[in-house]
């Protein structure tokens, strides 16, 4: 069997943690970062905002005034004839359809 020094069942095992040992992280030098990179994301940000506030808040999309007016002043045109066939030679389609072929 393997000896296990982190097992909590050893009877071996002591108590009180060896006072030797320095369980405390080591501090870490933290790098000083450019402080202009924050206002420069804070100013993007302002005018992504205010780009978008001007767009929408712009005046509606519609026109206040059309220059279609909707009343009806005069009367709608009559809609278009069809055109007469330029070829009179052809032959009419016949009145009854032909009789359907024989089923097997």
């Amino acid at each position: 069997m393997t000896y296990d020094p982190n097992n909590p069942n050893d009877p071996n095992r002591t108590i009180t943690p060896n006072p030797d040992l320095d369980l405390r992280t080591t501090p870490v030098e933290h790098t000083r970062s450019s402080a202009w990179v924050g206002w420069a994301a804070a100013i993007a940000a302002i005018a992504v905002v205010a780009f978008a506030y001007t767009l929408w808040n712009d005046a509606p999309d519609t026109d206040p005034q059309p220059t279609a007016s909707t009343t009806n002043s005069e009367p709608t045109p009559d809609p278009a004839k069809p055109m007469a066939p330029t070829d009179n030679n052809a032959t009419p389609a016949p009145a009854t359809p032909p009789a359907a072929p024989a089923q097997q």
